[in-house]
């Protein structure tokens, strides 16, 4: 462990919460769930090529609904370059995240032309999802 003293994230909103995680890439990309490094995440799936949904929760348990969606970060993690084909260039919300009504984020992995594009069997993605778990004002808000 770092040897530092951390402290509370601190925000101007109420009650923002930080939800990160990470999935392995298998064939066809087919994606696995790292439970032990995805807290607050119920599950990952592939809708097609590219496009997948994770839905917030307990793994094997209850989905976690939020009253508001701040944006979601992804990043790929592998040896070489992501190429011009491959899915992760870049990465897309796909349309409004539920997260007050399902609990859901959909996104696409795009290749360097901005198409869906699959993510390469092997790779790790890893995502930080940043939501807010209160209907109060922030500071300042009227």
């Amino acid at each position: 462990m770092a040897n530092r003293s951390f402290n509370r994230l601190q925000a101007l909103d109420k009650e923002i919460k930080i939800i990160h995680g990470q999935f392995d890439v298998g064939s066809s990309g087919a994606p696995t769930l790292s439970v032990a490094k995805s807290v607050g995440v119920k599950s990952i799936a592939r809708n097609s090529a590219g496009d997948y949904t994770l839905v917030l929760g307990v793994s094997g348990g209850d989905t976690d609904k939020y009253n508001h969606f701040f944006g979601a970060y992804f990043d790929i993690q592998k040896s070489t370059a992501i190429g011009s084909t491959a899915g992760g260039a870049s990465f897309q919300l796909k349309g409004a995240p539920t997260v007050s009504t399902n609990g859901t984020v959909n996104f696409i992995a795009l290749n360097s032309s901005g198409a869906a594009a699959e993510i390469g069997s092997g790779e790790t993605v890893h995502f930080m999802i940043v939501v807010k778990n209160s209907n109060q004002p922030g500071v300042g808000a009227s």
